[in-house]
């Protein structure tokens, strides 16, 4: 298997105070294929495992969270150690796999060698009574339950383990809400990146001076010197700048130490597209994530765009970032956007998914989600990089 062909979901988890705090792992065989698709348990783990660690590299992946990994039945047979470390993966027990003495001497062992047990979909069940006393997390699916359950869901659970709680596929806010109200510790889905509209609530003065700022600096005809007013007026702004300048300097730049300097050597509108992102990421009252996710879309699209010799590319990040300004700002996209001084295909491209900006868009919205089925698989090792390089912006 070549590294473009190399594919490895990720959902993030996150704890009650909305920090990341591991990714769950999931097979994909090719880019063509929107889920889990092969014929033994056992191959699909091993190749999630090669991936994430050989072929793309865990840190890629997960950076300094952990891992957590689907195991058929048969690898809690194994009489071998794992070649992992139990630092950085989550061993999950499959749905299927029954509690036979066998797999629970398997799991024993493994708790010996520090390992934590999560169960994936537990079926609350007599049968499965032994894996209750082994488990350090329970994963529960919420899509199925109705809201007005979910209390009495819980409550019934922690009578019966203290284990931890995990709810997946946790994808609303009003979800989400419900199972942190009822006691859930730990969230897996696409909760946060959902914007939290309030009708009627007055907007920040820190938002509204982040809306002035973008109608400013995401203007398609502003010129060097204005660009380099806006920024220098703020002072912590144009040192976040010049450090992510530095970033991307190479061994033949010079040395730089202005903002100007920065915009002659980088050009207008590459430091157009920083400037905006920083403003964006200064938001303190926004899940990290999202500014990670907004960024991985804009690197993503950008470099597609150049890929494809689509022209200016510098657009498609920007619309790759204005892509989640509704969750950014608490307000309807579309308000949002029709504020900005953007051109219609770039708005119809992020509302209504038309015309190039929307193909890219939502080619980057499928490999987040591991929806892959219609892209070249040759994208993903560009998806990958780019989620690699955003990351690598908001740990610096």
């Amino acid at each position: 298997m070549s590294h473009s062909d190399i594919f490895v979901g990720r959902q993030p988890i996150f704890d009650k105070n909305s920090q990341l705090v591991a990714y769950e792992l999931l097979f994909r065989g090719d880019a063509s294929q929107n889920q889990a698709n092969f014929e033994c348990g056992d191959t699909a783990t091993e190749t999630v495992i090669y991936n994430a660690m050989l072929g793309i590299g865990l840190d890629e992946l997960v950076g300094p969270h952990q891992a957590y990994v689907n195991f058929p039945e048969n690898f809690f047979h194994a009489e071998v150690d794992p070649a992992f470390s139990p630092q950085y993966i989550v061993i999950e027990v499959l749905e299927d796999v029954r509690p036979t003495p066998e797999v629970i001497e398997g799991l024993s062992q493994l708790k010996n060698l520090g390992f934590q047990i999560a169960l994936d979909d537990f079926i609350f069940k007599k049968e499965y009574v032994p894996f209750l006393k082994l488990a350090d997390v329970i994963k529960l699916e919420m899509h199925k339950v109705p809201l007005e359950k979910i209390p009495l869901l819980f409550s019934k659970i922690k009578k019966i383990t203290q284990a931890t709680l995990l709810a997946e596929k946790v994808e609303t806010r009003e979800i989400y809400k419900a199972c942190l109200n009822s006691g859930c510790d730990l969230f897996q889905g696409y909760f946060f990146a959902k914007p939290e509209i309030v009708e009627g609530k007055k907007v920040s003065v820190a938002k509204l001076n982040l809306l002035d700022l973008l109608q400013k600096i995401a203007d398609p005809q502003i010129a060097l010197n204005e660009l380099q007013l806006v920024v220098e007026r703020d002072v912590g702004l144009s040192h976040k700048l010049l450090k992510m300048a530095y970033q991307y300097r190479t061994r033949s730049m010079p040395e730089f130490d202005t903002i100007k300097e920065v915009m002659m050597l980088f050009g207008l509108k590459r430091v157009q597209s920083w400037t905006t992102m920083l403003s964006m990421a200064a938001v303190n009252d926004v899940v990290p994530e999202v500014f990670v996710m907004a960024l991985t879309r804009a690197i993503f699209m950008r470099e597609i765009a150049l890929k494809e010799r689509l022209s200016a590319e510098e657009s498609y990040y920007l619309a790759g970032l204005f892509s989640l300004l509704d969750v950014i700002m608490g307000q309807p996209l579309e308000k949002v956007l029709n504020q900005l001084p953007l051109s219609r295909s770039i708005i119809d491209g992020i509302l209504e998914e038309e015309g190039d900006y929307g193909r890219l868009l939502n080619m980057a919205k499928g490999f987040e989600q591991s929806k892959m089925q219609k892209h070249r698989s040759d994208y993903g090792t560009f998806y990958l990089q780019a989620f690699n390089d955003a990351r690598k912006v908001f740990k610096g």
